[in-house]
């Protein structure tokens, strides 16, 4: 019998610290990273995930944070992992009526609407959409608070 993962939803925050690793708690999103790689968890996200990689890659280089080869080798490296992508439209009505309640960026409340959802936690590392959101969502987590889970 195959071992059943612990799903988790995952943002764009997260994941750009697992090539950018001078960025606070970038530690902790490894712990994420390397529970995924031994199939401790398994990883998800709204398919707008493959955009928002790009366009965060795009602005630390605009900022002079990595050179224009390693956001490209980032994107690419990032993009090619078997993430679990589900379609953002299935939740886009939930997300807006969360964004709203809230004043919260749409995009970034597509991934509150997944982990809500798939009744699985949230893992950011965007101190702004945690702040306003996890009194409200127990779902979503603070990445600096992240333990590994694998054995």
């Amino acid at each position: 019998m195959a071992q059943i993962l612990e799903r988790l939803v995952v943002d764009c925050s997260v994941i750009v610290k697992w090539k950018i690793t001078t960025e606070d708690y970038a530690d902790e999103a490894e712990e994420l990273l390397l529970d995924w790689q031994n199939r401790a968890v398994e990883l998800c996200a709204p398919n707008l995930l493959q955009s928002e990689v790009m366009s965060a890659f795009l602005r630390a280089h605009r900022r002079g944070r990595v050179s224009e080869a390693e956001a490209k080798n980032a994107i690419r490296d990032l993009l090619a992992l078997p993430f679990l992508l589900f379609d953002a439209a299935s939740i886009a009505t939930r997300a807006f009526e969360i964004a709203q309640q809230h004043n919260q960026r749409a995009y970034d409340c597509i991934y509150v609407a997944l982990a809500e959802r798939e009744g699985v936690e949230l893992w950011t590392g965007d101190r702004r959409l945690y702040n306003v959101l996890h009194f409200h969502f127990a779902s979503v987590r603070w990445i600096e608070d992240y333990q590994r889970k694998r054995s």
